[in-house]
C-alpha cells in the first residue's frame, strides 16, 4: 500500500529556506544565530549542539550550501500520522544531498518505541527510505569530536560575520601574492608583511581565503594564534 506523504518545502533562489522559525520573543536561552558566508545570511539554531553542527558544516569545504529547518514532512507510520521538521539539508560539492537530524547520543539511546524522539526518528527514516533521500542522524560524538577545530572555526566565523560587508579583495590579493615570496607564513608574519594600518582586516581577509579553500591552516591540530602556519590552498 502506497504511503501517504505530505511535504512542505519553500524554494528560494539557490536552494531552500527554513520552513519553521521560533516565534519572535519566544527564543529562550537556547537560541543561536550564526552568519554563514556560504549562504550570505544569518542562520538560526535552537540548541547548542545544532549550532556546533552548523559551525562544522560551514567550515566543511565539501559542503556547497545548506539550509536549517528545510523541510516539514507528514507520513503515516504504524497507522498514525507523524509530522516532523528536519534539522538540516546539505548539498555537497559533488551534487549529493543529505537531510540531517541532530541529536544527543543519550537521547537516541534512551528512546523507547513510545517516546517522542523514537516516533520522530522513525518517521524521518521511513520518509527517507520511501522517497530515496539521503538521511543521517548526527550526534555530539561526531560534531564535537575535535574541540580545537570547533573552537578555531567559531573564532573565524565571528570574524567573517564582523567583516561580511567589507571589500577585502585587495588585501586577499596581497596575501595570495605573499605566497610567491614564501611558501608558508605565520599569521603574525603575514600581517606584518601586508602592513595594513588595521591588522584586523588582514586577519579577516586571511580567514576568508581559508574559508574559501584558497589558503589552508592546521586548524584541527593547533590553536588559532599568531604562530599558526598559513599556506596556499589547492584551489
Amino acid at each position: 500500500m502506497r504511503k501517504a506523504i505530505w511535504e512542505q518545502k519553500t524554494v528560494e533562489r539557490d536552494g531552500v529556506k527554513p520552513v519553521w522559525k521560533q516565534p519572535r520573543g519566544n527564543y529562550g536561552s537556547n537560541f543561536w544565530q550564526m552568519y554563514s558566508r556560504k549562504l550570505d545570511r544569518d542562520v538560526h539554531f535552537y540548541s547548542s549542539l545544532e549550532r556546533d553542527h552548523g559551525v562544522i558544516v560551514e567550515a566543511d569545504p565539501t559542503v556547497a550550501w545548506f539550509c536549517e529547518q528545510p523541510l516539514r514532512i507528514n507520513i503515516k507510520v504504524d497507522g498514525r500520522d507523524r509530522e516532523t521538521v528536519m534539522d538540516m539539508l546539505i548539498q555537497f560539492t559533488d551534487g549529493r544531498e543529505e537531510y540531517r537530524e541532530v541529536k544527543y547520543t543519550s537521547d537516541v539511546q534512551r528512546a523507547d518505541n513510545g517516546s517522542r524522539v523514537a516516533r520522530q526518528l522513525a518517521a524521518q527514516r521511513e520518509w527517507a527510505f520511501v522517497t530515496a533521500h539521503g538521511y543521517k542522524i548526527v550526534t555530539e560524538e561526531e560534531i564535537r569530536r575535535n574541540a580545537m577545530f570547533l573552537r578555531n572555526w567559531k573564532q573565524i566565523l565571528a570574524y567573517l560575520a564582523t567583516y561580511a560587508s567589507y571589500d577585502l579583495a585587495e588585501i586577499e590579493n596581497q596575501i595570495l601574492a605573499a605566497f610567491d615570496v614564501e611558501p608558508s607564513w605565520s599569521l603574525k608574519d603575514l600581517e606584518r608583511h601586508i602592513a595594513r594600518p588595521d591588522r584586523q582586516t588582514v586577519k579577516a581577509a586571511m580567514f576568508r581565503l581559508i574559508h574559501g579553500g584558497l589558503c589552508t591552516a592546521p586548524l584541527d591540530r593547533y590553536p588559532l594564534t599568531n604562530t599558526l602556519t598559513i599556506q596556499r590552498g589547492t584551489k
